[in-house]
């Protein structure tokens, strides 16, 4: 005959079982969901260039997560902040946008790094993400295009690919692999440029900003476009200058031009070889005052 007392205990392990079972399955139900964090300010921070972004999650969040957006799809009203997935690069590492503001102003689609080496317009986009913006802009806002060049501080994607001669417009088979301008197979070969491409058709920009280093300088315009880049240049010192020294086929800014909304442009700013946090600040709040003067009523 069984005790009261080990009655009782055998009801408790019981109990305690049924409770490790359950947290159990919670837990597997959880891990099928990626997540990108809104709460992460850098997805690739000067500090942490050498290690990659695990694709579910990002570092230092202590939060609850809301699912990710798998699809190029847009979201009819993502959380402002809310990191989005839009595809994968070669090693399979996240490529994120994040969309704040107005949602029916102007698109104002800002890259903060396609080479992997010059990604000092990836702390633009972090204050992009934070400071204050008015009613009519809406900021479509993507870190890096090629982060396993920043992790590998390539200029290339991890195929050898110079991303920015990898757009499909008056694209040519330019040099060969290991050369620091291999344009790659064919027109958006990669999986960095694909993913590009089709958001890019789908979000139809006002404004595309692209941020490269270290000339120091912005490319003359014309027009409209040439305005806000020279407004641009007064805004944070850049001088405008043409910029020479390579074979401008299949750019990244050529193309954009190509997919903006009835009035809009886009164009490389050449930041210097060094930005500080203040600097960074500067250009962040110029993206906003040169939008609000040329794409708000």
């Amino acid at each position: 005959m069984i005790s009261s007392g080990k009655r009782a205990g055998r009801l408790v392990l019981l109990y305690v079982s049924v409770l490790v079972v359950l947290v159990l399955a919670i837990a597997a139900s959880s891990s099928d969901r990626a997540v990108i964090s809104p709460n992460t300010t850098t997805l690739f921070s000067k500090s942490e260039n050498t290690t990659s972004l695990p694709p579910s999650t990002t570092a230092g969040s202590t939060t609850s997560q809301p699912p990710t957006t798998t699809s190029t799809t847009i979201p009819s009203g993502p959380i402002a902040g809310e990191q989005i997935l839009f595809g994968r690069s070669v090693n399979g590492e996240p490529l994120v946008y994040i969309r704040r503001g107005d949602s029916k102003g102007a698109r104002i689609l800002v890259i903060g790094s396609i080479h992997g080496d010059e990604d000092d317009g990836i702390p633009i986009v972090d204050h992009l993400r934070r400071i204050e913006i008015p009613e009519g802009i809406e900021l479509w806002l993507i870190p890096s295009l090629n982060p396993d060049g920043n992790v590998a501080q390539t200029r290339q994607n991890a195929n050898g690919v110079d991303l920015n001669r990898n757009f499909p417009i008056n694209w040519a088979p330019l040099e060969e692999l290991g050369h620091w301008q291999y344009a790659g197979p064919s027109p958006a070969s990669e999986p960095e440029t694909q993913a590009m491409v089709k958001l890019g058709e789908e979000i139809k920009p006002h404004l595309v900003l692209w941020y490269h280093q270290d000339y120091f300088r912005i490319s003359p315009g014309s027009g409209v476009g040439g305005r806000i880049r020279q407004d641009y240049g007064d805004l944070t010192g850049l001088p405008i200058l043409l910029v020479t020294g390579g074979t401008y086929t299949g750019t990244a800014s050529q193309w954009s031009r190509t997919i903006t909304a009835q009035g809009g442009t886009g164009f490389t700013i050449e930041l210097g070889p060094t930005l500080s946090d203040s600097e960074a600040l500067t250009h962040a709040q110029a993206v906003v005052a040169v939008a609000e003067k040329y794409f708000v009523d």
